[in-house]
């Protein structure tokens, strides 16, 4: 009696083992099922979230002029309503290219398309730039100009646009002298225009 009773315990332990391997198998099947849902679920859930943030976002390649050098950039832009806000890098071309002097340009523009009619708008622009070169290795060499301008910004075009700017305004020019023996600002009134094309997404 004793030893059926031990017989039927073991086959007991041993189906209730059997189905705690099988509960187990299933459920790790079900995560890696579930794992590429999961996956693909996220990725759309990503694909929307940026599709969402690039709405009304604009790539722009320019070239144009100031007072220190004739420039080319590439410029990101912001669409809210009728603000466009685009902050951009630029590189002097003759200082950057011909003489061998990286001269970087960085602005933020701010344009109110007061006019828009069907593909053509146009309105007021305020930008803001600065820019630095080194005229030698030396840091203490370096020249600093900041500009302050004000002008008008149209486009035309729907998906792809041709850009076209003029402003003028304040142009500072920031250096330390060896003559004077100190850090010498100069004030005067600077300019800028530039033409290119842009993109929508």
């Amino acid at each position: 009696m004793y030893n059926l009773l031990s017989n039927f315990r073991a086959r007991f332990r041993l189906i209730a083992a059997k189905r705690n391997v099988a509960k187990s198998t299933r459920k790790r099947v079900s995560t890696v099922r579930s794992a590429p849902r999961f996956k693909h679920s996220f990725l759309c859930f990503l694909f929307f979230i940026v599709a969402g943030s690039v709405n009304g976002q604009s790539l722009e390649l320019t070239t144009g002029f100031n007072r220190s050098d004739y420039q080319v950039g590439i410029g990101y832009g912001h669409r809210e309503e009728r603000f466009l806000f685009v902050p951009k890098v630029e590189l002097g071309v003759n200082s950057t290219f011909a003489s061998g002097r990286l001269f970087p340009r960085i602005s933020f523009g701010t344009s109110y398309f007061a006019l828009k009619k069907n593909q053509f708008e146009l309105g007021p622009e305020l930008t803001y730039a600065y820019s630095r070169q080194r005229l030698t290795s030396s840091h203490k060499t370096a020249h600093h100009w900041n500009e302050l301008l004000v002008g008008y910004r149209l486009q035309f075009g729907s998906r792809i646009k041709f850009v076209h700017s003029v402003s003028g305004g304040w142009f500072n020019e920031l250096f330390a002298s060896d003559v004077a023996g100190k850090v010498v600002s100069y004030h005067s009134l600077g300019y800028y225009a530039q033409i290119g094309i842009s993109y929508t997404f």
